[in-house]
């Protein structure tokens, strides 16, 4: 090393690491100042050692010298020394800081060390593309691109050392996706490439693939699923991974043969998930010969209107005929199928059934209504029994929108306006006008502020879907608003009307507000001020439900409860009172449920009444106004006496 000529230090300290942040020092020494040179007494062989200088004087030390330098110990590797390297970082799915990270791999043994890497750098799984390559000209593990790479993009590396003039084994490939980040309130769901709605697995251990529509960054992390339930209650696999943003899984746990498993993915960024892809349906059938009987009967597999998924939808007319496959070994006494305008097939009004076994189409009896959404599925029959049913798919009739023009208010359907619903999952249920037309898709805005200043829990989905619901858990004892609107050619549409549900799921849960309990006697009036009248006395003890609170939290809006039920009375009263006056929760309500009246909303208290001027007495004043200016009225003579009563 140097050092400038200014002056010469006491002593130079030299730090020897393995590590690149020094972590772990594994030589520290010390040197006259009159010498810029030190040689070791004893190394690690087939090493990598960064080093750093700083001078000394007594007992203070100078900064350590600038440059970031390592260097490597011998013995370089024969030809039949070279084994696959592992990748260190970016881990596999992770995110790659453009125009900071290096690609960073570890050499497996410690013996030797190869003489160089190439490096191979692509878009694609099959490095067809080679004008990302590269190689490290000496030992080192660490290599960054040489030109700048694409933001949000996949890429796909893998690494083969080189020693003695041969190349070694090469690495498996590994991947990154390059940043920026997603932001959590962004995301949507992902669509699924395979295994699709009806496949048939010939192996037990199927790889899944998927892919993610915005371009314009990349999730952090995904949240895979399969069940052997098509509403997912039953969970076979359920792998949560925040930083691994794969486009793809594979598990070691083999499934079961002759069964039908449902699949979804969400993508997670900023800690938060975003929505699922709409579930797949396949089936595994490792040897083709699962046995037809009344209990393990073939399960269909729906053929048209095409299952939906992101960029593939069916928009058919109000007459289909909604076409399946039978998969076999054995055809059936015949199909069930079942049809409806909601995914929970309530109404039965539009079902069927095939006679034959033969026949694998069905076509409604009665003509389906315009600019709807339908979802169905079929069981196959055997002796009077049912298989599991097909895997569910929707479709769409027409007429489709042409132009952001054609847009209608959706209506809202379910859950219905004001309802108390008992599931932390709902299904939104929401339709175009019988004059509408389907959209590109919809914005479904869900919200616990009733203004929607906070964050919209579900967001747009990808295709013209009428039914959808938050990827996440909604809170219980909560109230929710929600409005819908169409999107077309990337234009939004009017807004639905706001509706409103109430997550209870125990029956349970106190009305919305916060409950408190009076600890003064006290009139609860119109308004903040006493000049507002009366409407309600609280005494002590009572339990009320305060609903809203003034900008300055020093007044309550409460709703007054009858106190034998806790209930709001038929004609409701609704009226303010200090808030002083009372102290959140009820006695009964159990501890662990905290309260406070700021959580309330605000809202502004009707304006200070402007008080009636008193007239100046004088004999002409009518009774009222004589009382009130000081008189005394004469009902005899009929004026007001305004002299001072004798």
């Amino acid at each position: 090393w140097s050092y400038p000529d200014t002056c010469e230090p006491e002593e130079f300290e030299i730090i020897l690491s393995k590590d690149r942040d020094y972590a772990v020092i594994e030589h520290t020494q010390l040197v006259p100042g009159d010498s810029t040179t030190w040689i070791p007494s004893t190394l690690d062989i087939a090493e990598e050692y960064w080093w750093r200088v700083r001078a000394k004087v007594g007992s203070s030390y100078g900064g350590y010298s600038g440059q970031r330098r390592s260097f490597f110990t011998l013995p370089y590797c024969t030809s039949g020394d070279l084994y696959m390297t592992s990748a260190v970082y970016p881990p596999y799915g992770g995110i790659f800081t453009r125009g900071y990270d290096s690609l960073e791999w570890e050499w497996p043994i410690s013996s030797c060390i190869p003489e160089s890497y190439r490096v191979e750098l692509s878009t694609d799984s099959g490095f067809v593309d080679t004008s990302l390559n590269g190689g490290t000209g000496s030992p080192s593990t660490r290599w960054g691109p040489g030109s700048p790479l694409d933001p949000a993009t996949q890429y796909f590396w893998r690494i083969t050392p080189f020693a003695d003039g041969v190349w070694g084994p090469t690495s498996n490939a590994y991947s990154f996706f390059t940043d920026p980040i997603c932001s959590g309130a962004s995301l949507v769901a992902p669509n699924a490439v395979t295994p699709l709605n009806g496949d048939t697995s010939a192996t037990a251990n199927p790889i899944f693939e998927w892919s993610y529509s915005p371009t314009g960054c990349s999730p952090e992390g995904t949240h895979f699923q399969i069940a052997t339930s098509p509403d997912f209650s039953t969970i076979f696999i359920n792998a949560d991974n925040p930083t691994h943003a794969s486009r793809s899984a594979f598990f070691g746990v083999p499934l079961d043969d002759c069964t039908i498993y449902y699949w979804r993915v969400a993508m997670v960024s900023e800690g938060i998930q975003g929505p699922y892809s709409f579930p797949q349906a396949f089936t595994v059938d490792e040897t083709d010969s699962c046995t037809c009987d009344a209990v393990s009967l073939p399960i269909p597999e729906l053929i048209w209107p095409e299952p939906v998924w992101t960029g593939n939808y069916d928009i058919v007319s109000l007459t289909p005929t909604l076409e399946w496959n039978n998969p076999g070994p054995c055809t059936p006494d015949g199909y069930q199928v079942k049809l409806a305008d909601l995914p929970d097939h309530a109404d039965p009004s539009l079902d069927g059934v095939v006679m034959d076994g033969l026949i694998t189409s069905y076509t409604p009896s009665v003509m389906l209504q315009p600019a709807r959404q339908y979802w169905w599925h079929v069981y196959s029959t055997f002796g009077g029994s049912l298989s599991n049913n097909s895997n569910y798919a929707a479709f769409f009739t027409e007429p489709e929108c042409g132009s952001a023009s054609d847009l209608m208010p959706p209506d809202l359907i379910l859950p219905v306006n004001g309802a108390s619903i008992n599931t932390l999952r709902p299904m939104l249920h929401y339709e175009q006008p019988l004059t509408g037309c389907i959209p590109d898709s919809y914005l479904i805005n869900i919200q616990t502020a009733a203004d929607f200043s906070g964050q919209n829990l579900l967001g747009q989905i990808a295709f013209p879907s009428t039914a959808a619901g938050p990827g996440q858990d909604l809170a219980d004892c909560t109230m929710y608003y929600w409005k819908v609107n169409g999107v077309q050619s990337g234009a939004d549409g009017p807004e639905s009307s706001v509706n409103s549900f109430f997550v209870d799921t125990t029956g349970t849960c106190l009305p919305p507000g916060v409950p408190g309990t009076a600890k003064s006697n006290n009139f609860c009036r119109e308004g903040t001020f006493e000049l507002f009248d009366a409407l309600a006395t609280v005494e002590v003890g009572d339990r009320v439900l305060a609903i809203a609170r003034n900008p300055f939290t020093t007044y309550l809006k409460l709703t007054i409860l009858d106190q034998e039920t806790k209930e709001p009375f038929k004609h409701e009263i609704r009226c303010w009172s200090y808030i002083g006056n009372y102290e959140p929760g009820w006695l009964e309500t159990p501890e662990y449920m905290q309260y406070s009246f700021e959580d309330l909303p605000v809202e502004i208290p009707p304006p200070t009444p402007v008080p009636t001027e008193i007239p100046t007495c004088n004999k002409d004043l009518e009774v009222e106004d004589c009382k009130a200016s000081g008189g005394t009225y004469d009902s005899d003579n009929h004026y007001c006496n305004c002299s001072p009563s004798s």
